[in-house]
């Protein structure tokens, strides 16, 4: 997690600078600055080279740190370093431009209290960053860059654990705290949780058919519902073959059409999801294009014992 250090390091690094040079310029200790470094090297958006015998900081060409420069350069009055709390970023992530969002629902997605989002509010409120009308809070069109910016350094860092933790792996989805990715080879470590087809045979459903190796990873760690599942089934493949066996994953664990839909929404395949829910809501009556047929359904739900 990046902290003000780094964020006043990345602030400087408009371009390459000598290790001394910028000593010269942070008031802190030199120990302090390399352990800013290293973790701006960690997350890929610094990289140290040698020049004459000196220490040189070179920023990487990476959208995250485009974005950040631009805020500093575009809004000289406003003190990133400062403002940008973890708090206030995570809260940043879940607050874009255009329409607004109520206290209670950001407090639903943050991991801070509702104090705290409050407090935060307020900061961004009286800093004219985030507006409020009729008690939704919306980020001002002129700091749209804001949100996408730590949108791109949450991308930064599941990037860079995915890469190292999961064998150059390659992400499918991802929020602030979570991510779903597929690995080129097995992970035995938590806090890596194994989901696509090979975790239904938790709940009697083995399929003999390859499925690759497909984990969710989570701050703090969780565990994971038979509708979490049936969504990242639809995050991997949306195709006719992974929506029947999302489908009969609900059917048998009973999970109720609120949940599940809850969970939709949560990973963004409501799309996906709804024609599957009304199928089985409505014993195949709904006629739906993206639903399976109903004939084939009850196919492979008598082959796996599963009651429709």
């Amino acid at each position: 997690m990046l902290e003000k250090k780094e964020l006043r390091l990345l602030e400087l690094l408009d371009t390459s600078k000598k290790r001394q040079e910028v000593l010269d310029q942070l008031e802190y200790a030199p120990q302090s600055v390399t352990n800013a470094a290293t973790k701006l090297e960690t997350i890929g958006l610094l990289r140290r080279e040698r020049e004459a015998g000196a220490t040189v900081f070179v920023p990487t060409d990476t959208r995250c740190g485009e974005l950040f420069q631009s805020l500093v350069k575009g809004k000289p009055h406003v003190d990133f370093p400062e403002l940008l709390s973890p708090a206030v970023r995570e809260l940043l992530y879940y607050l874009p431009p255009g329409d607004g969002r109520l206290a209670a629902e950001l407090t639903d997605d943050v991991s801070y209290s509702r104090a705290t989002v409050y407090r935060k509010l307020k900061t961004l409120t009286n800093r004219a960053i985030v507006g409020k009308e009729h008690d939704r809070y919306r980020l001002l069109d002129e700091f749209s860059e804001l949100h996408e910016f730590v949108r791109e350094l949450r991308h930064q860092h599941h990037r860079t654990r995915v890469r190292d933790d999961l064998d150059g792996g390659t992400l499918l989805w991802e929020s602030y705290d979570e991510f779903l990715a597929r690995s080129e080879a097995p992970v035995e470590e938590p806090p890596y949780r194994r989901t696509g087809l090979d975790a239904f045979a938790e709940y009697g459903l083995e399929f003999f058919t390859p499925s690759g190796y497909y984990y969710f990873y989570a701050e703090p760690d969780r565990e994971l519902s038979p509708a979490d599942l049936a969504c990242h089934l639809l995050l991997i493949e949306n195709d006719s073959r992974h929506r029947k066996y999302a489908l009969l994953l609900i059917a048998r664990t009973d999970e109720s059409p609120e949940t599940v839909r809850a969970a939709a929404s949560h990973y963004g395949v409501v799309e996906a999801m709804e024609p599957l829910l009304e199928s089985l809501e409505t014993g195949g009556r709904s006629n739906a294009a993206e639903a399976p047929s109903w004939d084939e359904m009850q196919s492979l739900a008598d082959e796996y014992g599963v009651t429709l």
